[in-house]
């Protein structure tokens, strides 16, 4: 399915037919407003609105704010501005994922998610495979899951679903299924050969301990770091928070499936 890219305020602003083009329109351009849509008529009057930032319906409304950052798309004070380093697409002005802009409908179970839904979530992606991963835990029987959804761009996925009770994690409660869900889909894709990987997720902590920004001073904690260490060797693993709770659909479905893996749904 083709997409066109309405730049309603960038360096150039207009319609363009392939995300390349767009982002070098908004890259670097301090409140950027643009906007993708399947047809060009609703891109051209996107485009020519005057009225500002989410104005038109349909499509995915995104909206990028200049700032400096490295590598893995994080600013020098190391809060996350962007899915890569050289683009921030459906962030709000912290540079969290948000649902600000409706994105379609909730996805019930992964029986609904289509090719097209997963390949319209790899805009502004630059890495092979993205996934968003959740956790989550059960206090009457102490077991800690997780569920995640591992995205390829031929719009193919997967799911990662798991649960345990070794009571050093349960004691860390849903953040143990946190960390485990990101190992999961990480060794998945690592298993297809897929070579970079941007991981959504909405516990801070998949991030901080992965780049050392937390100490990791338990068990879990420590595994896990050295597991994106060790990653890290063969594969370009980047994250990006994710407003929880906000409507993000594919960040509510992994909510769900991490509740299933413990018995709460």
């Amino acid at each position: 399915m083709a997409f066109y890219y309405a730049v309603q305020r960038g360096k150039k602003p207009g319609v363009y037919s392939n995300w390349n083009d767009c982002k070098a329109q908004v890259t670097g351009f301090s409140g950027a407003v643009y906007k993708k849509f399947s047809t060009r008529a609703e891109a051209e009057a996107f485009a020519g609105a005057s009225g500002g930032y989410g104005q038109s319906t349909g499509g995915t409304s995104q909206r990028v704010d200049s700032v400096s950052s490295n590598r893995y798309g994080r600013s020098a004070g190391g809060i996350v501005t962007g899915r890569a380093a050289s683009s921030t697409n459906r962030h709000n002005a912290s540079g969290v994922h948000s649902a600000s802009v409706p994105q379609g409908p909730q996805f019930h179970s992964v029986a609904d998610i289509k090719p097209e839904d997963i390949i319209a979530e790899f805009a502004g992606v630059e890495t092979e495979a993205l996934a968003y991963v959740d956790g989550s835990y059960n206090i009457r029987s102490k077991k800690f899951g997780y569920g995640g959804i591992l995205m390829r761009r031929d719009g193919t996925f997967e799911t990662v679903q798991g649960s345990g009770t070794d009571a050093s994690l349960a004691s860390m409660r849903n953040v143990a299924g946190e960390i485990h869900g990101s190992m999961a889909a990480i060794s998945a894709a690592s298993k297809q050969g897929i070579k970079s990987i941007t991981v959504f997720y909405d516990y801070m902590g998949i991030e901080m301990w992965a780049d050392n920004k937390w100490k990791a001073n338990k068990e879990g904690t420590i595994e896990y770091k050295a597991f994106i260490s060790e990653m890290r060797n063969s594969m370009e693993i980047r994250f990006q928070k994710v407003a929880a709770h906000t409507g993000v659909r594919f960040n509510e479905l992994v909510d769900k499936l991490a509740k299933g893996s413990v018995g709460i749904l």
